[in-house]
């Protein structure tokens, strides 16, 4: 079975969303579980390193989910560098902004998107 790492919207101008994950077995998981939200585009990270280099290439990120496997300071570097690059990026953080739970994060995505 391949591993699913992106997934791109239907509509031109659907969000999008730029997952930091840390494996990727769990990233093809959460590409798949953000699909359920809605017409999305869904890009999937597996470092720091990959996330930043989308965050400069794409015309636009929505939303930045960071995933559990992040550790504090690689948290700060991002949130860092989203305020001063892409200041309009929402930011979801599971376990850290709200209880982890699929549906937990299924819900803030909506929630900080405005889908129904």
């Amino acid at each position: 079975m391949d591993l699913v790492k992106e997934k791109i919207a239907k509509t031109q101008n659907a969000p999008v969303i730029l997952l930091f994950g840390g494996s990727p077995e769990r990233r093809h998981q959460v590409v798949n579980l953000i699909s359920e939200v809605g017409d999305v585009t869904i890009h999937g990270a597996l470092s720091e390193e990959e996330g930043i280099q989308f965050l400069k290439e794409l015309t636009k990120v929505d939303l930045v989910l960071i995933g559990g496997a992040y550790s504090h300071e690689q948290r700060t570097r991002i949130r860092e560098y989203l305020g001063y690059h892409n200041p309009s990026s929402k930011l979801t953080e599971p376990g850290i902004q709200y209880k982890y739970s699929n549906e937990n994060i299924k819900k803030d995505i909506k929630h900080k998107l405005g889908l129904s």
